[in-house]
């Protein structure tokens, strides 16, 4: 095998990653709007241990342009947001979600790769 075959596997790895975000994010966003006006309910992207990564409507700001859809992570052990996304289109949704599910999992899976002496 030569390597340029299988840096072209990882370029390929990565389309399909992102292009199953995109999907995933299209699906809630699309889900959000067939919501009845007034159901602030968020809608779960996914669990990662106690974090949850979240979509919700964007409150009206009165400005120019107005962001599609608030991404946000929440811990559900403390009770608290971690940080969250206003998202002005479905790729910024995307990178929100990479991002933030890739803050959840080295929370979630560092107890577990070192364990006590």
């Amino acid at each position: 095998m030569r390597p340029t075959n299988k840096a072209r596997g990882f370029v390929v790895g990565r389309a399909l990653e992102y292009n199953f975000t995109t999907l995933r994010i299209s699906r809630a966003y699309v889900s959000l709007l067939s919501r009845p006006e007034g159901d602030a309910t968020a809608i779960s992207l996914a669990w990662i241990g106690d974090y949850e990564i979240r979509m919700h409507a964007a409150s009206p700001t009165g400005a120019a342009k107005q962001p599609l859809f608030i991404v946000d992570i929440f811990d559900h052990d403390a009770q608290l947001f971690i940080d969250s996304r206003a998202c002005y289109s479905i790729a910024e949704g995307a990178v929100a979600f990479d991002e933030f599910l890739h803050m959840a999992e080295p929370a979630v899976g560092g107890a577990h790769c070192n364990p006590p002496v």
